[in-house]
């Protein structure tokens, strides 16, 4: 597709689903979210919040939960092992460590793990989401570290009082993509019992990617007078063939990007991952206007990987053990304010045994605990303030049992704090802002092979927003910018030039971000979003280069989403959507001195479904309709110049899914 064309057409679109709407239709009401950590109405938030509710799930052509997320305003979705679920989710412009940066929950418990790997969405199929709430550059105060790009939390379905449904979905596709989901729910007065398995098996794109997931889940729940009672269990089986890159080398006339995209250069390697989630939630009314929350979960991931290259074989086998526990009081007052107070305990270990033969080679522990409290008060019925703040205290101690000599101990007291106003007008405007600092610790990965611990990166956090509704459209503009100290990153820079994990000399992020959507009738809806996002170096000097004013590798500068839900007839659907990512620095080019960079690319997706009857519909998805071929991740090789050669990892060309839903 023409580029220029594609990024008119997306801005004209966008600027259209932010107009005014001339029929009345559906309302488009306010929402309550919990990755606030408690119960919140959007209204009251001094942040850009979007809620993806199940209707726009259905009417979405993506497969995918990273899929879905990637349509959203600020997000950029990357995909180096071609997992179905494993692609690394990146909020406002973090790159390469956008996983870091970015907490991710699904029914409020953490997903990302202390390692550099990116959240395992493995065994989450989009037929079991109820909703996907999403809050922007905000989250230190309520969860702590590693949310200076914000907080994603997927709400699955669970079992409605009174109420018996089910469905179970088939789906096929190329790359012999076969998959077998199946919900369950019942639920009685007092008693709810839900539960979810999927299966599924696929070659995708790649030579040597197969993938085969088995996964499923139970829920109970025990509603009692003013409260509820929840315990669940969660497992996931996942084993994945690793493709490896494709190589080009310009100068030795090697181009396997373009000549041979499906190849393998590492047949050999794979992963296999199991993961285990138990946990607890407890809500309680107290008194008329007081409510207590409690969640504990338990969640361990034990990960082997087999890499075989010209050197020899390696092998790297991870046990991760994590222990969670929160509690929250959460109080309204007669006048519209709200007080929260909570106190977090997180207790997480990890033990590395690799090498040709595995031996243990490093183990990490973890222990956190930490204490906010977040209040809202109300001086008029349309304006709101946001106060809150969080101490975190952080002990961690790394050893490396290799010999390399990296162990380390950290003893750490961290603070958050944030302030926030929104105003609602009459006139269905609102405007709102935001400053506050937060910060994130180095993980297991980054801080191997170290003799002296890294420092705590921490970020001072500023945004602005203008919000327009009505009861068939909506509109929001936002500015935010993050300045930060001591990022961690991996920089090819650092080590004489081989790399190392380092502390960077300071850095930004900042950006402005258009939403939109538009209900124009019954039959149409009409969404769209531009982010522009610039991620540079501040300042700093490293390997003999000048950092000051170089852009920060994996983030594009422009990223834009169009699409639209038509339903001609009541049980007909036909959606669009189309996506376009900018231009970006290859990862390892902190100099910026590279070439060559990873081109943009625009995808264009397709949806036809069609209910048949109340129990039974069927949908036809059409993915990369004008086969772009495009990767979303590439490194450099080396760390300095122009030239030279670098790898990239293709991902799939045009590619089609039919799915039949038969519902209870």
């Amino acid at each position: 597709m023409n580029t220029c064309f594609t990024k008119s057409y997306l801005l004209i679109l966008s600027a259209l689903a932010t107009m005014p709407a001339l029929a009345q239709v559906t309302q488009l009401e306010d929402v309550i979210v919990t990755a606030a950590r408690v119960p919140t109405k959007v209204s009251a938030l001094p942040v850009s919040t979007t809620v993806i509710t199940q209707e726009s799930i259905a009417n979405s052509p993506a497969k995918t939960v990273a899929e879905l997320l990637s349509r959203e305003a600020g997000i950029r979705t990357s995909n180096s092992s071609g997992a179905e679920n494993s692609a690394s989710i990146d909020l406002r412009g973090f790159g390469v460590t956008g996983s870091s940066n970015t907490l991710i929950l699904i029914d409020g418990v953490k997903q990302n793990s202390n390692d550099l790997s990116a959240p395992n969405l493995a065994g989450l199929s989009l037929s079991n989401v109820e909703r996907i709430e999403i809050v922007r550059g905000s989250g230190a105060v309520a969860y702590g570290g590693g949310t200076t790009g914000g907080v994603v939390n997927v709400i699955t379905k669970k079992s409605a009082v009174g109420q018996m449904s089910g469905d179970l979905t088939l789906t096929m596709g190329s790359y012999s993509h076969r998959q077998l989901d199946a919900n369950a729910s019942v639920s009685g007065e007092m008693f709810g019992l839900d539960a979810f398995v999927q299966t599924l098996q696929t070659d995708h794109y790649r030579d040597n990617n197969a993938e085969r997931v088995n996964s499923g889940g139970l829920g109970l729940n025990l509603n009692h007078e003013q409260g509820a009672v929840r315990v669940y269990a969660k497992m996931v089986d996942q084993n994945l063939r690793l493709p490896g890159s494709r190589k080009v080398d310009t100068a030795k006339g090697i181009d396997e990007f373009k000549n041979d995209p499906q190849g393998t250069s590492t047949p050999k390697n794979y992963m296999d991952t199991d993961g285990y989630t138990f946990g607890l939630n407890v809500s309680q009314d107290v008194g008329a206007q007081g409510q207590v929350f409690f969640d504990a979960a338990r969640r361990s991931k034990d990960n082997m990987a087999f890499y075989a290259s010209t050197w020899g074989n390696w092998i790297d086998q991870r046990d991760l053990v994590e222990n969670t526990a929160s509690a929250r009081y959460e109080h309204h007052f007669s006048a519209g304010h709200q007080f929260v107070l909570g106190a977090d305990l997180l207790n997480s270990s990890m033990d590395v045994n690799a090498g040709a033969v595995p031996k243990p080679s490093s183990s990490n522990e973890q222990h956190h605990r930490g204490l906010f409290a977040q209040g809202t008060i109300k001086p008029l019925d349309s304006t709101a303030i946001t106060i809150g703040v969080r101490q975190q205290w952080v002990d961690e101690e790394g050893k490396d049992l290799g010999g390399g000599g990296g162990n380390h101990t950290t003893d750490e007291t961290l603070n958050a704090w944030e302030l926030g106003v929104k105003h609602i007008f009459a006139s269905d405007w609102a405007v709102y802002g935001k400053v506050g600092t937060s910060f994130r610790l180095a993980n297991a990965d980054e801080l191997a092979y170290l003799t002296d611990s890294l420092k705590p990166q921490t970020s001072q956090d500023k945004e602005v927003g203008i919000e327009w509704k009505n009861k068939v459209a909506a509109a929001r503009i936002s500015a935010y910018r993050n300045d930060l100290e001591n990022e961690i990153h991996f920089s090819k820079l650092a080590g004489g030039g081989f790399g190392s994990n380092v502390n960077l000399d300071p850095t930004r992020r900042e950006g402005i971000e258009l939403d939109g959507r538009w209900q124009v009738s019954t039959q149409l809806q009409l969404n769209a979003n531009t982010s522009f996002q610039n991620g540079t170096f501040r300042s700093g000097v490293s390997n003999g280069v000048n950092l000051a004013g170089n852009r920060i590798p994996m983030t594009p500068r422009l990223l834009a989403n169009a699409g639209f839900a038509w339903k001609p007839l009541t049980e007909l659907l036909f959606a669009t959507d189309v996506q376009y990512v900018g231009e970006q620095r290859l990862d390892g080019d902190q100099s910026n001195q590279f070439a060559t960079q990873l081109s943009a690319y625009t995808l264009v997706n397709m949806k036809l479904a069609y209910q048949f009857n109340k129990s039974f519909s069927a949908s036809l998805m059409v993915n990369n309709v004008f086969d772009e071929k495009y990767a979303s991740y590439g490194i450099r090789s080396g760390s300095v110049g122009a030239t030279g050669s670098y790898n990239l990892y293709p991902e799939a060309e045009r590619n089609f899914r039919v799915a039949v839903n038969l519902g209870f």
